[in-house]
């Protein structure tokens, strides 16, 4: 096996240390659980809407270091799983207005780093969807015609098209969506700057063992760690995977893992092998998708393939050493660049958590009066992270807006059945969505 780097590459590109850690007890306006993006988009929200809010961020390790400095650096126009999911869920109406919504944040994430100068490398080039043979070509079809119901139209490019925009000899025909590229850890980090100087308080290594609920005559809720104990009147867990640890989700969100490999900075000789001009991410049109895209320094980043679940030990980051997967993602990138296969070499390789809800869809919402939560990206959640601080942050205020009015907003949760049973059905599932990938 080759000698990877089993650490995650954005997080190598910013030196970041955790500061902040609780200790004592402390009381204030809002508590937010989870200091990734949907945290901090919220707390980001709120500050802009009422300055005057004591706002506290709890992260169990380092802010923005989980999902959020792990993902891929897609930012794109998607709810959960995809579109169709989305129309099969909620109807079309609601998934038009929230594909919208959603659409707009790709926009508005980089309205941030100009604004506040986040350098995150945001890089708004779209990306392209594309495939590599009559199933792929079909579900194109699919999607252009789910699109046209919605009111929006896509033009498929056959194969001399859209190699002229990546030029592999795998690519049958794609489709140019809207969207960017974004270095995840350096949005995160900048989105810790920004909150801090806003007068957010963050505490980093301070992970939450539970949250007791205020009682019956009312009062706060008290967000519980080792070391202290946040009261505010309101609570948002955000903690992505890590909801699964809470009693009121732990049926309805798995963790599973999704995996990468990054590549040495190409040289100039290997970068003119492959036509690639606009530098826009690819995205293969199937459920177990692969993915790829540069990386500011002309590194290559190849993706995806099929998650794994890991029920006994879910969060142990000895599954970053997964050399299955590692060879399936090498193989896959050879086929797709051969003009690559020999002789660019992988340096980092990594995985990292997601969070999987029974209906592929984020699920945002109130338990109690003032305990919110927000989770279930399904690995599409830079945008939708986005458009869920926007929800988070209305729900808080007790505002009724186009956010906090979403179809996904207090939606039925659909619980996934106990383990060994979860399982079993995720290896069920996963063979056919390998088979319904394939199909024409």
């Amino acid at each position: 096996m080759p000698n990877y780097r089993h650490e995650v590459y954005w997080q190598t590109t910013e030196a970041a240390e955790p500061q902040d850690a609780l200790t004592g007890d402390v009381d204030c306006d809002v508590a937010v659980v989870g200091a990734g993006f949907t945290g901090m988009w919220t707390a980001y929200g709120l500050k802009k809407a009422r300055p005057d809010l004591d706002i506290h961020l709890l992260d169990a390790g380092l802010a923005g270091g989980a999902a959020s400095g792990t993902a891929d650096g897609f930012v794109t126009p998607t709810l959960g799983k995809d579109l169709d999911q989305l129309i099969r869920v909620y109807g079309e109406p609601a998934a038009a207005k929230a594909s919208a919504i959603v659409g707009r944040s790709i926009l508005e994430i980089g309205r941030f780093c100009r604004r506040e100068k986040v350098d995150a490398e945001y890089e708004a080039n779209d990306y392209l969807m594309v495939a590599r043979n009559d199933g792929q070509l079909a579900r194109l079809e699919h999607d252009r015609r789910l699109a046209l119901r919605l009111g929006s139209d896509t033009k498929i490019m056959d194969a001399d098209e859209a190699r002229a925009y990546v030029d592999s000899p795998e690519i049958q025909g794609a489709v140019r969506v809207g969207g960017a590229l974004v270095n995840p850890f350096k949005l995160a980090r900048g989105l810790v700057r920004t909150l801090r100087g806003m007068g957010v308080t963050i505490h980093e290594r301070s992970p939450a063992s539970r949250v007791d609920p205020a009682g019956p005559g009312g009062g706060p809720h008290t967000v519980v760690t080792a070391a202290g104990r946040v009261r505010a009147p309101q609570v948002v867990l955000a903690t992505s995977a890590s909801q699964y640890t809470f009693p009121e989700f732990r049926r309805t969100v798995l963790p599973m893992w999704s995996y990468a490999l990054i590549s040495e900075p190409l040289t100039e000789e290997q970068l003119g092998r492959v036509r690639w001009p606009g530098r826009e991410g690819i995205v293969e049109a199937k459920t177990f998708l692969h993915c790829g895209r540069f990386t500011a320094d002309n590194r290559l980043m190849w993706a995806g393939g099929r998650a794994y679940y890991y029920p006994r030990s879910p969060f142990d980051q000895g599954h970053h050493d997964n050399a299955a997967i590692y060879r399936e993602l090498t193989a896959s990138f050879g086929e797709f660049f051969p003009a690559w296969r020999d002789d660019v070499r992988f340096e980092f390789a990594y995985g990292g958590v997601i969070d999987i809800t029974r209906d592929m869809m984020p699920h945002f919402g109130t338990l109690r009066p003032g305990l919110h939560y927000g989770y279930g990206y399904c690995g599409n959640g830079i945008a939708a992270t986005h458009t869920g601080g926007r929800i988070l942050r209305d729900l808080v205020l007790g505002e009724s807006t186009d956010y906090s009015t979403l179809a996904l907003v207090d939606a039925k949760r659909p619980a996934f059945p106990p383990e060994p049973i979860s399982f079993a059905g995720f290896q069920v599932l996963s063979r056919v969505y390998e088979w319904k990938d394939k199909r024409p």
